[in-house]
């Protein structure tokens, strides 16, 4: 039996997905009045609760051999830190001692975004962040970077058999939500769109979940794997979504005074009492890198791979074309 938390998001269903083509036993945890769409008719057993309920863990762990952890609060902004520990650190915190007491694998799925960026494209950033930028310090960042080392922790101090995962850009069908698929949404509906200067590791859902499932066996205790794909630039990533939507959307790219733009937001932000949006300049920041990473090591221990940047949209915009049929 395989436990899996946060299985209704974009990577966590196209997991649960994965397990269950495989013939292996699903036993997931969803919060109250999740969207229950993404697991539609799925073989698998469903626990309602909360990270933060430590019975119900203990009960959705009872009898796993491995616990893949998905389930994340993703807010890229400079507020609800709070927040974002709570989930991101806690309640992995939380799997993580149920997982060391019943002896179950745990699977850590964080991000490349706990990784410093990339000078360029000719050095991109493998799982040691060395020579690297840092990466904007916003909530998301501070939490998975925060729960990358406690899990780290646990597997030096509490011989937890954890592995991390540390996937990049996500695209591929299945994204309720949306995610990912609300860019390609925006790309569909607009005439103009503006690209960040920054650039970032695209990679297919699906072959991330494979490589995930497949590190139940494969991968080695305590390593970290980053999964990745094509390292490019927003404004290339944006014109791909252009071509698998049909549409003759202008594609423009911004330039590095995006930077300076970005303060003034968030100087904004601070004078007026108003909530942080998407937009905002910790995310603003954040696109003008480059967030391009190795996935050599996945490939030679995992055998991972992932398929070309154009088939993961255009299966993605297909599948939301169905979904409105």
């Amino acid at each position: 039996m395989i436990f899996v938390t946060g299985g209704t998001g974009l990577l966590g269903n196209n997991i649960v997905r994965e397990l269950c083509q495989r013939g292996l036993p699903v036993r997931a945890l969803v919060r109250k009045g999740s969207d229950m769409r993404p697991l539609a008719g799925l073989d698998v057993e469903l626990i309602e609760g909360e990270l933060a309920d430590r019975e119900q863990l203990q009960r959705g762990i009872e009898g796993c051999n491995a616990a893949i952890h998905c389930a994340a609060y993703i807010h890229l902004g400079w507020k609800n830190l709070e927040k974002s520990r709570q989930i991101n650190v806690e309640g992995t915190r939380g799997v993580a001692e149920v997982c060391a007491a019943q002896g179950a694998r745990l699977l850590h799925v964080s991000s490349v975004d706990a990784l410093p960026t990339a000078c360029d494209a000719e050095h991109p950033i493998d799982e040691s962040g060395e020579r690297g930028v840092p990466n904007t310090p916003c909530s998301y960042v501070i939490s998975k970077r925060e729960s990358e080392a406690m899990v780290d922790a646990y597997v030096r101090e509490k011989d937890l058999d954890a592995v991390i995962f540390q996937p990049g850009f996500m695209l591929g069908p299945h994204d309720w939500k949306p995610s990912s698929g609300k860019m390609i949404q925006e790309v569909a509906r607009l005439k103009l769109v503006a690209a960040p200067p920054g650039g970032c590791s695209v990679c297919d859902v699906r072959d991330v979940a494979n490589a995930i499932v497949d590190g139940i066996g494969l991968a080695r205790k305590g390593e970290h794997y980053i999964l990745g794909g094509a390292n490019m630039t927003y404004q290339a990533l944006w014109h791909l979504m252009r071509e698998a939507v049909g549409r003759p959307t202008k594609v423009y790219r911004l330039g590095p005074s995006l930077r300076w733009f970005a303060r003034a937001v968030d100087i904004g932000l601070g004078i007026l009492p108003v909530r942080e949006g998407d937009v905002n300049g910790a995310s603003i920041a954040m696109g003008c890198l480059f967030h391009y990473y190795d996935s050599s090591k996945a490939a030679r221990e995992l055998n991972y791979h992932s398929r070309e940047p154009q088939v993961s949209l255009n299966d993605a915009w297909q599948w939301m074309a169905e979904q409105r049929s």
